[in-house]
């Protein structure tokens, strides 16, 4: 047993020996994160996340959201730019003669305000959007005039779910990254100062609780139940990164701020693209929709996917782990670190990265992400269902209607995915069924269709233009609307603003989600074994740290992720010689087939008018 202690711990040296001088490195990028960091958030009050200075009414708004601490959302999200305004309504979740009468009379009290051009009420979103002439009126005479009719039908203290997403443009998800930033830079601060002054660190009993909790899902229930599930994940982001940086050092709070980074990156680009495309999405009052699509409950979870899976793995494995730890060593401490070893840092990490670098790449496009959390699901998508319609462009010419050139690149690349793919009925795409698994006949519904898949436990991504309940079935609903307005983009997660050229980059970085996925699982199993050794044949006092491996394991997949989504969102589908002779067959079999259009610039300097 002694021999092999001691060969362990001769091949620990040596990785560590390997691997050491980028582990200086990342300690080294952490020391100086604090300057980046300063950068970055000074770059995004410059946006607007302290633009609320000069509005005091919106600086406490944002101030109440970051501590709403509540099993339900109690804040408002408003949005307000170019004369126009989406506020939350509190009540419409009611539903029945309630929400008829709390919108007719919001709409009818906003209509009566001078300066008011229209207003409705959006029934998918939960939101009163409007017109003004903010010279006329103001955002906080607006608030008022809702905050009345509310107050009239007795839900002034009704609140919103947590799962309700935000309108893209409010300034409380930047605040919100940004406070989690600046704590990871006083993090890192701490822990520097911690190793300058040789400090005593915290107890280790502290970070083993913190890393109980981010393991054990059951432990984090009564917590979510009091405060909800964001503000407990922003919670214990916050305390974990504090107590390792005074625990550890500097390192897990450094590659955490990289993290923040790339999500903070994500969340300003999301703003940035709906300020443009706003009018984009609703144009008049007519491009509102007021009513909502069923929501179908699943008989069966989604797919956990490559992280998931790992995770539920570890529920059981990590707390054995540290029990045989504490075994063979008799050192809680030696069985504390091979507890904090066995979080999957490095595979959350991964996974994040790359949902906040596509969300950004994609929003660089024009693509606006009205949900994104479904981008965190793109690993987990395991059935594609393509509306025929979005394949063809109807055209009033002597012609008729035209395949879309784009048609096969995009049903290639539903097929690269692994997923089940299923395609909708149609007379000029019957050339196209063949890349199908599955077709939904004409008399079919193609939301049933889409209930029925959930039902069976699938992960379903739909791209639809004009099927509104088909989207709001789907785990992931990618709107492809054929002209700006169109009512069903609202029960859309992400809304294409280049047709089919955006749906292929959406459903390219679906198949590399997966297999980032499955690298940072990878990574993090590497990292979490080498630490687990390090914790028991370590040197109890010396360089060498059980979390070192984990660190350097969680740079990698962030790094690793950020290429892979900068790959996917770049660039364009283009006509390969199997495209090629696939339109030459439609073409021959009497379908008519569109001419490739150029390709579109998606350099971050152009800009689109709204």
């Amino acid at each position: 047993m002694s021999a092999v202690a001691r060969a362990g711990g001769r091949g620990a040296w040596f990785l560590v020996r390997a691997v050491g001088g980028a582990t200086v490195g990342v300690t080294k990028a952490g020391l100086h994160t604090a300057e980046g960091t300063g950068r970055i958030v000074t770059s995004a009050a410059r946006h607007g996340v302290f633009r609320a200075m000069g509005a005091p009414a919106s600086a406490a708004r944002v101030g109440h959201a970051l501590v709403d601490l509540h099993p339900r959302r109690h804040t408002r999200s408003v949005w307000t730019g170019h004369g126009r305004a989406h506020i939350e309504v509190r009540g419409l979740a009611h539903g029945g003669h309630l929400q008829e009468r709390l919108a007719k009379a919001v709409t009818r009290s906003l209509r009566s305000l001078e300066g008011v051009r229209w207003a409705e009420i959006n029934a998918v979103t939960g939101e009163v959007l409007l017109a003004f002439d903010e010279r006329r009126v103001g955002t906080d005479r607006v608030l008022d005039t809702i905050r009345a009719a509310e107050q009239a039908h007795g839900v002034q203290d009704a609140d919103f779910p947590w799962a309700q997403p935000v309108t893209p443009g409010d300034d409380v998800p930047v605040a919100a990254v940004a406070t989690e930033l600046l704590v990871d830079c006083a993090a890192v601060c701490a822990g520097a100062a911690q190793r300058i002054l040789r400090l005593p660190p915290l107890p280790r009993a502290v970070p083993t609780l913190v890393a109980a909790l981010e393991l054990e899902r059951a432990l984090r229930r009564p917590l979510m139940r009091r405060i909800g599930p964001p503000q407990t994940d922003l919670l214990l982001s916050l305390v974990s990164a504090v107590v390792n940086g005074l625990c550890d050092g500097v390192a897990m709070p450094a590659v955490d701020a990289v993290s923040r980074m790339l999500l903070l990156g994500e969340v300003r680009a999301r703003r940035e693209v709906w300020e443009r495309r706003e009018k984009d999405l609703c144009p008049g009052p007519d491009c509102v929709p007021h009513t909502r699509p069923a929501r179908h409950l699943r008989a069966r979870s989604r797919p956990s996917g490559p992280v998931g899976t790992w995770e539920a793995r570890l529920e059981a494995f990590a707390p054995l782990t540290a029990a045989a730890v504490l075994v063979l060593t008799r050192s809680p401490a030696r069985a504390a670190n091979a507890l904090l070893a066995a979080v999957p840092r490095a595979a959350r990490y991964g996974r994040e990265g790359f949902a906040s670098a596509v969300g950004r790449g994609l929003a660089k496009r024009g693509v606006v992400p009205l949900d994104p959390t479904a981008l965190r699901l793109l690993d987990r998508v395991s059935a594609v269902v393509i509306d025929s319609a979005v394949l063809v462009n109807h055209r009033q010419e002597q012609q008729g209607v035209r395949i879309d050139p784009l048609a096969v690149p995009v049903l290639a690349a539903a097929r690269a995915t692994g997923a089940h793919v299923v395609l909708t009925d149609g007379d000029r795409i019957r050339a196209l069924l063949s890349l199908a698994d599955q077709v939904v006949g004409r008399g079919e519904r193609l939301a049933d269709r889409v209930c029925e898949l959930r039902d069976l436990g699938e992960g379903v991504l739909v791209v639809s233009g004009t099927d509104a309940e088909a989207l709001a079935a789907a785990d992931i609903a990618v709107g492809v609307p054929g002209a700006p307005g169109v009512e069903a983009s609202w029960s859309a997660d992400l809304v294409c603003v280049d047709g089919l050229a955006d749906a292929w980059c959406v459903l390219r970085a679906v198949t590399a989600a997966r297999t980032v996925s499955r690298g940072a699982v990878q990574l993090a199993l590497a990292g979490s074994v080498v630490g687990i050794l390090f914790a028991v044949v370590g040197r109890r006092r010396g360089m060498v740290h059980a979390l070192t491996p984990v660190h350097m394991a969680s740079l990698l997949a962030l790094i690793w992720a950020v290429v892979a989504a900068r790959r996917v969102t770049r660039g364009g589908p283009a006509l390969g010689p199997w495209s090629s002779a696939m339109h030459a067959g439609l073409e021959a079999a009497g379908g008519d087939v569109e001419q490739p259009r150029p390709p579109r610039a998606t350099s971050s300097s152009r800009q689109r008018s709204p």
